[in-house]
């Protein structure tokens, strides 16, 4: 739970907002690069 709270903290400094962009932005990323067709499949 610690966790959390020191998160919660951190996202009310502005460094904070950007690192969470950041992170989602990768996550993003990466769920698109793994459901993306890959054309060596269709062999």
């Amino acid at each position: 739970m610690g966790f959390i709270l020191d998160l919660t903290e951190t996202l009310k400094t502005p460094g904070g907002v950007v690192g969470l962009l950041v992170i989602i932005g990768l996550v993003v990323l990466l769920l698109k690069w793994v459901f993306a067709p890959h054309p060596d499949d269709e062999k």
